[in-house]
């Protein structure tokens, strides 16, 4: 009489799921960034300096790089904000396409896994030096479940 003991007790369904919640936070925060950064085009409220005297000085003041082109701090300053949520958007996005379309291939190519721990830990990186606790989360998150992701397909 053989005993077998199954080493990895986790069903193949974990790792993929893990991988899936991982891509949430990045959607939604990046979702959310883009979609507010688009408003303040309109209505300048959420990344608006709150010394609401500081938003005519910017719109006055070009940057340096680029010439006599170059845009004002606030243009620049919204255009960053609008491809910082679209780029996260879409990280987040191309991840849970991936992973829900065919999640071997996520298996089958190897630097998928530690590209998404990469990306979610640079984000993590930035915003513990340069943002608040909302982002922080956010990435801890990804972070985490592309590791726990990593572990149960390896």
């Amino acid at each position: 009489h053989v005993c077998m003991v199954n080493l990895h007790p986790v069903d193949a369904g974990s790792a993929e799921a893990w991988f899936v919640a991982g891509t949430i936070p990045p959607l939604v925060a990046g979702g959310g960034h883009l979609f507010l950064a688009l408003v303040d085009t309109l209505r300048p409220a959420f990344f608006a300096p709150r010394d609401r005297g500081l938003i005519p000085a910017l719109e006055g003041t070009r940057m340096r790089f680029g010439g006599s082109a170059a845009p004002s701090m606030w243009r620049a300053w919204l255009g960053f904000n609008i491809s910082h949520g679209l780029g996260a958007f879409t990280f987040g996005l191309l991840c849970l396409l991936i992973a829900t379309d065919d999640f071997d291939l996520v298996k089958r190519i190897d630097a998928i896994r530690p590209l998404t721990i990469a990306v979610s830990a640079a984000y993590l990186a930035m915003s513990l030096r340069f943002w608040f606790y909302i982002p922080t989360i956010a990435a801890a998150t990804a972070t985490a479940c592309f590791s726990v992701a990593a572990v149960l397909s390896a």
